[in-house]
């Protein structure tokens, strides 16, 4: 592989501090807000666990991508496959998206970051991350046909979601083949 396809070690640490600093900073956000009485934020001890755990999850994914390969393709399709699981993960969660959170159609959405888990680990390779980003992706499509027969109007966010799960497939294959040209 060439210089130009790989992050540089400084740059690898200097953004994985900022990560973390950054889950901290969102930690605090809430916190802040909670002070000023008109402001809506009411979160729980419960609330701010949760977060405390999804951010650790999700640094915790990207320490073992920065491991895993110094590739900016491939660094780049894990922040996109993470960030369109957490996305799906935290506003079904949050506020639910179909209906309430306490609607039962919005277990598909938990169900995509589930598959999505398990497919990242029996992958291994770029290589086979690329195909597996390609049947989250038709797994996405498969739930927006399902929630459209059940009369939930979801195009726009299940499309939006198949494009990062595409986007992140592409990324991955990108990497595959600067991989298999070095």
């Amino acid at each position: 592989m060439t210089e130009s396809t790989l992050m540089s070690d400084r740059t690898t640490r200097i953004l994985r501090i900022g990560g973390w600093v950054t889950a901290a900073l969102l930690l605090t956000v809430p916190a802040i807000a909670m002070q000023f009485p008109n402001s809506g934020v009411h979160w729980t001890v419960s609330d701010f666990v949760f977060a405390a755990v999804i951010f650790g999850l999700i640094g915790g994914l990207f320490e073992l991508a920065a491991r895993a390969s110094r590739n900016i393709a491939y660094r780049a399709a894990v922040v996109v496959a993470v960030a369109c699981g957490f996305l799906q993960l935290w506003i079904t969660v949050a506020v639910g998206i179909i209906g309430s959170e306490d609607d039962p159609a919005n277990w598909t959405y938990i169900a995509m970051v589930i598959a999505a888990l398990s497919a990242a680990i029996v992958a291994g390779s770029a290589r086979n991350l690329a195909w597996a980003m390609r049947f989250m992706a038709v797994l996405q499509l498969a739930f927006l046909a399902l929630h459209l027969i059940e009369g939930h109007f979801t195009a726009v966010i299940d499309l939006f979601f198949t494009a990062l799960w595409v986007l992140s497939s592409r990324l991955f294959a990108r990497a595959a083949s600067q991989a298999n040209a070095a």
